[in-house]
């Protein structure tokens, strides 16, 4: 048995990370568990950007239409004459297929999925977009239509709840850290108007700790930062160079405090137990706001009330039109956020170990695909 997994590249790196940290962490389990058939059992990852898979682990080759990295058989997307060669007639690779964040299908794929001559049955599992919205719960393991009785698809949603499958819990963040209430801060932003952002924690460093390292992560919102940085004269500001997946998680768990953006960096600020700001991804009508006051919800049972509206305030005012964000709100949002940040940390750890009570998203997983389709 295989499971192919597939994975499209559309938001710099954030897809491809999700991705690869789901399939190594899924590859250990499956090899750990008491199943006959998982142990026996492979994955393919069809991803179309080698490029963007090379920048997070270097050991990818982007010449190459397959190629084995850590136990991962990896196909290259866009090789449609190779790919359909390897999977046509090949039913134990499309046995189990995981569609990541809506991707759609590889053409040499749908052709062999629909073709009037598949015998055996496909289940495609939709792994959704982490969200803390309430449709989560309505969403996981809800069955969707295709166009063919025989390819059967099903939705499987992460999420932060026991009612869902939950986050990817990989070995290096199955446990609470212990915050190094001295490390730096990390700023891993969108493009946006960010120079109250500096303000803000150039003027709490005075009063906690005036050797504070603030470093501007690689990315679409790093000139964002650095255009406004000349302007700002007594904090340590420093660039911090594209480091792989294991470094970036290193790192991460070092700060004391995080700026953060997009889903997988969330997803593991959340199991930091760090204190830390989310920048989602802009989106139309600001539909980020309702995304980021879903996880705020999620959050604010672990803080007192009066904290958490320090949280609650940087937050949306983050994620708010950049015309609403003047300098002087940013700064003195930030300001507040910082010099409470020891304070705040408690909450944030609580919060990080309700979340490993959910379980691992791979481990839900493998106990969806056994109970719904091991025979």
């Amino acid at each position: 048995m295989e499971i192919s997994v597939l994975c499209k590249v559309v938001d710099n790196f954030g897809d491809i990370g999700v991705a690869w940290r789901m399939v190594k962490q899924l590859e250990l389990n499956l090899r750990r568990s008491e199943k006959q058939w998982a142990r026996n059992a492979k994955i393919n990852l069809i991803v179309d950007d080698l490029d963007a898979f090379n920048k997070i682990n270097d050991l990818v080759d982007v010449s190459k239409n397959f190629q084995i990295v850590e136990n991962i058989q990896i196909y290259y997307w866009k090789a449609e004459e190779f790919c359909y060669k390897e999977f046509s007639g090949k039913w134990e690779k499309l046995q189990i297929i995981l569609e990541c964040f809506q991707c759609g299908r590889p053409e040499w794929m749908e052709k062999i999925l629909f073709d009037d001559g598949l015998e055996k049955t496909v289940n495609i599992i939709m792994i959704d977009y982490l969200t803390a919205e309430d449709y989560a719960e309505d969403f996981h393991k809800l069955q969707s239509l295709t166009r063919s009785a025989k390819v059967q698809k099903v939705n499987f949603m992460p999420g932060f709840t026991e009612k869902t499958g939950g986050l990817i819990i990989d070995d290096f963040w199955n446990k609470s850290i212990e915050r190094n209430e001295k490390g730096p801060v990390l700023c891993f932003t969108y493009e946006g108007e960010w120079k109250g952002l500096l303000r803000g924690v150039e003027k709490a460093q005075k009063e906690i700790d005036k050797n504070l390292e603030f470093y501007v992560a690689q990315g679409r919102g790093k000139q964002s930062v650095l255009d406004v940085s000349k302007n700002i004269k007594e904090l340590k500001i420093k660039e911090l160079p594209f480091v792989n997946q294991t470094e970036w998680d290193c790192f991460m768990k070092n700060c004391s405090v995080l700026f953060i953006r997009g889903e997988e960096s969330m997803s593991r600020a959340c199991l930091s137990g760090i204190p830390f700001v989310w920048h989602a991804y802009p989106q139309s009508d600001e539909y980020q706001l309702v995304k980021v006051k879903a996880l705020l919800e999620k959050l604010r049972p672990y803080f007192e009330p009066e904290d958490f509206s320090k949280i609650e305030d940087l937050w949306l005012l983050m994620n708010s039109e950049k015309s609403l964000i003047t300098d002087e709100k940013l700064e003195s949002a930030v300001y507040n956020f910082m010099i409470l940040q020891d304070k705040l940390a408690e909450g944030f750890k609580n919060f990080s170990d309700k979340l490993r009570k959910n379980g691992d998203l791979t481990v839900n997983l493998m106990t969806f695909i056994d109970k719904n389709y091991i025979i």
